[in-house]
């Protein structure tokens, strides 16, 4: 009989103590979290004519039941006078427990009239060689060009779509960036990244052929160990 009584003493002590070192621990913390969600309106890629006036399509942010639309916070880098692709950051407030929301519009502005901006055709003829071994595209792939600034077109992908859609890997993946078109229509880098690798193109060179709409490039990349030969046709 004493030894029930003592392991029942035990055993309420112990719970007693569990009990409280609970209350300790959760002491001042949010029992539910809202976290804020951002909506855009109008999609988050949008395409606009160069030199119009440029008005964001809206967006709207909701945490919990409440409307935080006007706490969010707008980054943009949009320039409708110059080509190219701009990205828009929109940021809420932080909730009660310290996390906040973000999301991002990319805004492609271009000039569909000009001639040279729009969407390409990385053919199936191309190929890469890597190491002296020759590998072909086999499908088409499709790229994005804008002139942007000056002698500079902006391109979304030096690869033609190699990695980002041939390989399946994504938008990550794209080696975007500008290459300069001479007046004789021959190429030169300007600048690229990949974000997926983070590293950039070792040399670009080719041709435009204005009047066919078309682009002979050789993007050189991965230390002088890959040529990507490609041929890109307007669309």
């Amino acid at each position: 009989m004493k030894k029930n009584i003592i392991y029942t003493m035990l055993f309420a002590a112990a719970a007693f103590i569990l009990t409280s070192c609970g209350d300790d621990e959760s002491a001042g913390m949010s029992r539910i979290t809202y976290y804020p969600t951002i909506d855009l309106e109008g999609g988050s890629t949008i395409f606009v004519t160069k030199g119009s006036t440029w008005k964001d399509p809206g967006y709207t942010s909701i945490m919990g039941t409440e409307d935080v639309t006007d706490k969010v916070t707008v980054n943009s880098n949009v320039d409708m006078n110059t080509g190219g692709v701009y990205t828009i950051t929109y940021t809420t407030t932080k909730n009660s427990d310290g996390f906040d929301s973000s999301t991002s519009r990319t805004v492609y502005v271009w000039d569909p009239s000009n001639g040279l901006d729009g969407f390409y055709t990385c053919t199936a003829d191309g190929y890469r060689i890597y190491n002296g071994n020759q590998l072909g595209f086999n499908n088409d792939f499709t790229i994005l060009l804008i002139r942007a600034d000056g002698d500079n077109v902006y391109v979304d992908d030096f690869f033609g779509g190699w990695y980002s859609q041939r390989a399946g890997y994504g938008d990550n993946y794209k080696m975007g960036g500008k290459m300069k078109l001479a007046a004789d229509g021959t190429l030169s880098p300007v600048s690229s990244y990949i974000p997926g690798w983070g590293d950039s193109l070792d040399g670009l060179s080719g041709t435009y052929d204005a009047e066919a709409k078309t682009f002979h490039v050789i993007s050189v990349y991965n230390g002088n160990t890959m040529y990507f030969h490609m041929n890109w046709v307007k669309q």
